[in-house]
């Protein structure tokens, strides 16, 4: 059973990287599909498991290609925080924790006074945003004019934020983090 875990975490990860997926249980059905398993008994991997071969996969086929994709999308990122400092955002998700792909969002996470702010701010920047609510109620805003996908995640004062990030990056963290990688 752990080896066809292990061998679904790989698959999936593959398919996501290659396709750039952000939509992880098609990439686990692909990967039942792809090695020929049943779909009902799988034992599927987890999202940790699924990182974990993501970042084998990069360190393995990718090089400096990725290393510079990776940069690019944290400076896109920095910059953005920099736009929306008054809010202090966090930058979360794949970018922040450096094993993302092209198509992975950057995900910034704010704690405005008033969620109505956060809007009025982009909208004097000129940039272009859909606004969806996510199903606890959390305002997403997503960047529809960047050079990367971006969703700005609008959290109430008061609320949690999402466990699944880990990592949580504030400007001055990200940018400090540019220039150690630049050192190297």
């Amino acid at each position: 059973m752990g080896h066809e875990r292990e061998s679904l975490a790989a698959v999936a990860a593959r398919i996501i990287v290659e396709s750039e997926l952000t939509d992880w249980a098609l990439a686990r059905r692909k990967a039942v599909a792809e090695l020929g398993l049943s779909g009902h008994g799988a034992p599927l991997p987890s999202d940790d498991e699924i990182i974990a071969e993501i970042k084998t996969y990069h360190a393995l086929f990718s090089g400096d290609e990725w290393t510079q994709q990776v940069r690019a999308q944290r400076e896109f990122a920095l910059e953005a925080m920099g736009e929306l400092s008054r809010f202090n955002p966090l930058l979360v998700g794949p970018v922040a924790e450096g094993w993302a792909h092209a198509g992975s969002e950057i995900r910034i996470e704010l704690k405005p006074e008033n969620p109505k702010e956060v809007e009025y701010a982009l909208i004097e920047l000129g940039v272009e945003f859909e606004p969806t609510l996510a199903k606890d109620g959390t305002v997403l805003l997503e960047v529809i004019d960047g050079d990367w996908p971006m969703r700005i995640v609008v959290r109430e004062r008061g609320r949690a934020s999402d466990p699944r990030f880990r990592v949580r990056l504030s400007g001055p963290q990200l940018q400090q983090l540019l220039h150690e990688s630049t050192a190297d």
